[in-house]
């Protein structure tokens, strides 16, 4: 994940304005972001934001959702493992490298999606 953090130090520093601007923040606007590190910008920034977030949910000792989450994957999937098992035929279809989600759509509903190399939904 360095190789990651130090690619995206090397592109922002030929726009030292974006030093102030969280990653969050640059990759949810990236319409607005410099054309010259746009490709930096997505692949690295990326890359640091989804290992980051990838690495903060990962819980200790609990094997299964819980409360909210876990009625919504019953839900919309009818069961936690009946969810298990599309994700990882999800994962299993990605060609090459990326991420698949879990992602709710403006109502509440579950769906999982999958994106290509660094992106993020």
């Amino acid at each position: 994940q360095q190789a990651y953090v130090d690619k995206l130090n090397k592109a922002l520093e030929k726009h030292p304005e974006l030093y102030g601007k969280s990653l969050y923040d640059i990759l949810s606007n990236l319409d607005d972001m410099p054309e010259d590190i746009m490709a930096d910008l997505v692949n690295q920034g990326g890359g640091v934001y989804n290992h980051e977030f990838y690495w903060s949910i990962l819980g200790k000792g609990c094997n299964r959702p819980v409360a909210e989450i876990a009625d919504a994957i019953d839900r919309d999937f009818g069961s936690f493992e009946e969810f298990k098992e599309k994700f990882k035929q999800c994962g299993i279809s990605t060609f090459g490298s990326g991420w698949e989600w879990l992602v709710s759509d403006k109502d509440g509903k579950l769906e999982i999606m999958s994106t290509k190399d660094q992106s993020s939904p």
